[in-house]
């Protein structure tokens, strides 16, 4: 029989998800943050989204920036998830104290990772509050990919690059590539 919870305080049973490191460049603001939840919204235009929390400091860089960048990284970058995910940029200059590689992006102002094997260059275009959080729409400018990570298809190879996953509670994961499979219908 399945245990019923009705009185939700640990809302993370729909994990994992990748990790997106997400932050802009306003002024003389900079900062990213380690990201579950995130989303592809549209294809056309291409449109990604990302929940952040209005107490974040990353949520004042975007909402003042109106741009920002998603970096996916690597399993072997989880350190980097942790340090952007549990340190605050009111606190501290997370760039400088971890000494996070940038580098300047083609269309917008904010800066990508290096050590991302893909980003997303986002003007913003909607901001709408969710609860406790807001969501950050964008339209994607741009993509920076190590093309060697990627198929003609434009599908990741994982043989290549093991992506990050969040599992919640502190908790990460990758994936095993020998499961993966190619599925059509009949």
């Amino acid at each position: 029989m399945k245990k019923i919870i009705t009185r939700i305080e640990n809302f993370q049973y729909f994990y994992p998800y990748s990790v997106a490191v997400v932050g802009a460049h306003a002024q003389n603001q900079l900062n990213y943050m380690a990201c579950a939840w995130h989303t592809a919204l549209s294809f056309n235009p291409p449109l990604f989204g990302v929940l952040i929390s209005k107490k974040r400091f990353t949520h004042q860089v975007i909402s003042q920036a109106r741009e920002f960048t998603v970096n996916f990284i690597s399993a072997d970058r989880v350190k980097l998830s942790a340090q952007m995910g549990r340190k605050s940029g009111h606190e501290m200059d997370k760039m400088k104290e971890y000494q996070v590689k940038l580098s300047p992006a083609k269309i917008i102002q904010s800066p990508i990772l290096e050590d991302a094997y893909v980003s997303f260059e986002c003007k913003l275009t909607d901001i709408r509050a969710y609860g406790d959080h807001d969501l950050f729409v964008g339209e994607v400018l741009a993509i920076h990919e190590e093309e060697k990570n990627f198929n003609s298809e434009g599908v990741l190879d994982t043989g290549k690059v093991q992506p990050l996953l969040y599992l919640g509670s502190d908790f990460y994961i990758t994936i095993n590539p020998d499961t993966l499979k190619h599925v059509l219908p009949d």
